[in-house]
């Protein structure tokens, strides 16, 4: 039987699918001319023909076309081509894709934006473009109160992050997006993003790490002086490499381990933290890593004596996770409890599977999961990362 049937379910991880000239619109001209090509340049001639095949669809050329996208939403073989899948770059779509799929509410993040300013030399181009993607992922999400935006926001000043973050806020954005890498010499912990976190935490809006936040493989582990990895497939716009599964999770346990160690989450006990598209399959690990560290080093740090729950209780209380429809989310809810997994699909990237809600139904069922968990992994998870019915 169906775990959705006659339950609430929302998606914590969803793409729009940027097209040419999308980003250039909400920026300045001087920002917009300085943008770099991104991890994948839009304008590589491979793209011609699959915008081309989207725009005439999106015309209105190929009803039968659009009618098979919707009546097979995840499995598809046309969704490959990215721009084509139904609602990928238009809001009305997306909006009946909901319906189609029968989710409440779905995180809406952008695709490859971010990566065209957020490691530019000149700083105002990186905060035009947060504000740039910020003011384009809430005018996206704008018509349709089930569709929420994620902002991105960059720490690389302070100063400058406070004052975009306040712009994300007043835009609605309902989760901002940071890297999880060290900064600028700085912690992710360090003191000077207090204001940071008593923002989000105020706001009820809550901070979110996503494959992407920071970095993988190094490069040096590339250099094997012969074949490489595969390059990825520009057509997809996946930008993992086989060497980054194993490893994607590695700098969001430091991002971690720093704002639990360090009292960041003891002192914002409301700020709620999302690890999205990440996996999940590393976390119960992750759990008994950082009460060890505690248990066996804390009696010689004062940090860490001021804690006042063990690391992963935090971690129960305030950080919410979307495993891979590929991962064995049975198993993981059996090693992390009921309070932090949620129900994901990854849509259109075709990542997310031709059947997410099967791949997790299988999983839970395998582990005969009760109905509060299976409520917890669908709704109330999700609800509570983003302040959804908070009083």
């Amino acid at each position: 039987m169906s775990h959705v049937t006659d339950r609430t379910v929302h998606d914590a991880d969803s793409h729009l699918i940027e097209t040419r000239g999308w980003l250039e619109t909400y920026a300045s001209r001087d920002v917009a001319e300085r943008f770099l090509p991104g991890v994948i340049s839009l304008d590589l001639p491979i793209l011609d023909p699959l915008m081309a095949q989207a725009e005439s669809r999106l015309a209105g050329d190929d009803p039968e076309l659009t009618q098979a996208l919707k009546d097979k939403l995840f499995g598809h073989k046309g969704k490959l081509n990215q721009w084509l899948a139904y609602g990928a770059t238009d809001k009305a779509e997306r909006s009946e894709s909901l319906d189609l799929m029968g989710v409440a509410s779905q995180l809406v993040f952008p695709t490859l934006a971010a990566s065209r300013f957020s490691r530019h030399e000149d700083l105002d181009v990186v905060y035009g473009g947060c504000d740039a993607l910020n003011r384009a992922m809430a005018d996206f999400c704008s018509d349709d109160p089930r569709l929420l935006p994620v902002g991105y926001l960059s720490h690389r000043d302070p100063e400058r992050a406070v004052t975009s973050l306040q712009m994300a806020l007043d835009l609605g954005i309902r989760t901002v997006w940071i890297a999880s890498d060290a900064v600028e010499g700085r912690a992710p912990s360090h003191v000077c993003y207090d204001p940071i976190w008593a923002m989000l935490e105020e706001a009820r809006v809550p901070v979110t790490l996503h494959i992407g936040s920071g970095q993988n493989m190094p490069s040096a582990y590339m250099n094997v002086d012969g074949p490489n990895d595969a390059k990825p497939n520009p057509s997809n716009l996946e930008t993992t490499r086989p060497k980054d599964l194993p490893v994607v999770h590695h700098s969001i346990e430091r991002w971690l381990t720093c704002m639990i160690y360090d009292g960041v989450l003891e002192r914002h006990p409301n700020l709620k933290v999302g690890l999205v598209e990440l996996g999940a399959n590393w976390l119960p690990a992750s759990l008994m890593n950082l009460d060890m560290g505690v248990s066996l080093l804390g009696k010689f740090d004062e940090k860490l004596k001021a804690l006042s729950i063990k690391p992963s209780e935090y971690v129960q209380r305030q950080v919410r996770v979307a495993p891979l429809h590929t991962e064995d989310t049975g198993w993981i809810l059996r090693n992390v409890g009921k309070d932090i997994l949620m129900f994901n699909t990854d849509y259109p990237h075709p990542e997310g599977g031709r059947d997410p809600f099967g791949d997790f139904e299988r999983s839970l069922d395998n582990v005969a999961a009760t109905e509060e968990e299976l409520d917890r992994f669908y709704t109330k998870n999700y609800e509570d990362y983003l302040g959804i019915n908070a009083a």
